[in-house]
């Protein structure tokens, strides 16, 4: 079990990865937190890959994240180089990210106009305001976030639902870290939420 293609980028001196699942014109989006690989550290990301790939026939693209770094201009390439690749008119776009790959995927979001779903798992952000501040600019689209109740975090929960943010859904997964130890299954499971 492996990628189908693999791509490079440089951004602000930081080389970017990109593993890619190909499939139909459902692409998901796969950001990972700070210093992560396109395959995890227990390969979860490419484990979620052809889970995706196997349940819904998308294509899925893993992006690394291996600096503190806006990754948007590289990632918005890799996802158009797929679509010329696939020949795709008319596709959806799926953004799952993890801590700040999810941040930087909101602004992904606003970016491409196909997006219609993002799940983010434990996402981060230096402030809440911050956070709220992408979120607000994203009323049209589907938003899912799950926080684990380990993860530091978790305690931003108050302030996004004090927020009200349109189509914002918040769960919790009880016992989850900022990196879901012990919990591999879970975490690959939470793509079923796309």
């Amino acid at each position: 079990m492996g990628f189908d293609k693999m791509i490079t980028a440089r951004v602000d001196g930081c080389e970017l990865e990109y593993g890619i699942v190909f499939g139909n014109e459902k692409i998901v989006f796969v950001k990972c937190g700070v210093d992560g690989s396109i395959r995890g550290e227990s390969e979860e990301y490419l484990q979620m890959a052809h889970r995706l790939h196997g349940r819904l026939g998308a294509t899925v693209i893993c992006a690394s994240n291996p600096c503190e770094c806006e990754t948007g201009s590289a990632d918005k390439a890799a996802i158009s180089w797929v679509v010329k690749k696939l020949k795709l008119s008319d596709y959806k776009v799926y953004l799952f990210g993890v801590g700040d790959g999810s941040y930087q995927n909101l602004k992904l979001a606003g970016q491409i106009p196909q997006t219609v779903k993002i799940l983010g798992a434990n996402t981060s952000s230096n402030t809440v305001d911050r956070l709220k501040e992408r979120l607000c600019g994203l009323s049209h689209i589907d938003k899912i976030f799950v926080y684990g109740t380990k993860d530091t975090e978790y305690k931003r929960i108050p302030s996004l639902r004090r927020a009200n943010i349109d189509r914002l859904e918040i769960r919790t997964i009880e016992g989850a870290t900022h990196k879901f130890s012990g919990m591999l299954d879970q975490y690959v499971a939470l793509t079923d939420l796309l």
